[in-house]
Formats: structure tokens, C-alpha cells, sequence
């Protein structure tokens, strides 16, 4: 592919963004139905606490990982939000 081509180049957005979308939907309905959702909870928020450190990580950009943290902040509140209330925040995701 050459990557100086505009329409390529939204080609393979189009395809990653409708990638990121399946996967967000597999991910949010298997942490929904985690059997040990409050070990799982604790153990994602864990990996994020540590995430600016681990190689996964490193090479992105501050607003690279700032996406991937709300992103995964995003996920983990799929849980409360299969059960509504009147005081839960707007969705994060998409960031702005």
C-alpha cells in the first residue's frame, strides 16, 4: 500500500475503526459475564496502573495511552451499565 494515497489511507481507517468496534463488543460481553468480575476489575485496574511501564505501552504517544485508559475505563464500566441508574456519566468513549 502506499501510504501517501489519501483513499488508502481512509480505506484502512474505515477497516481498523470497524475492527475496534467487533472487538469492543466481544470484550464488553466478556467482562460482563466475567464469573470473577470484582478479581478481574481489580486485576485490569492493576495492569493500568502499571501499563506507562510495560512494553505495550511504551512506544506510544501521551495521547495514545491517554485514549487507551479511557478507552479501558470505558470497558470496565460496561458492567453498571447493562444496569442503568439515573446518576451514571456520559460515556467516555469516543474521546473527544
Amino acid at each position: 500500500m502506499d501510504n501517501s494515497d489519501p483513499r488508502a489511507l481512509r480505506q484502512e481507517i474505515e477497516v481498523l475503526m470497524a475492527m475496534q468496534a467487533g472487538v469492543t463488543v466481544i470484550l464488553s460481553s466478556l467482562i460482563a459475564t466475567h464469573p470473577r468480575y470484582r478479581e478481574f476489575q481489580l486485576h485490569l485496574t492493576a495492569l493500568v496502573e502499571l501499563a506507562d511501564a510495560g512494553p505495550l505501552w511504551k512506544p506510544l504517544s501521551d495521547r495514545q495511552r491517554e485514549i487507551a485508559r479511557l478507552y479501558v475505563e470505558e470497558l470496565q464500566s460496561i458492567h453498571s451499565r447493562l444496569q442503568p441508574t439515573h446518576d451514571e456519566p456520559e460515556p467516555m468513549w469516543p474521546p473527544g
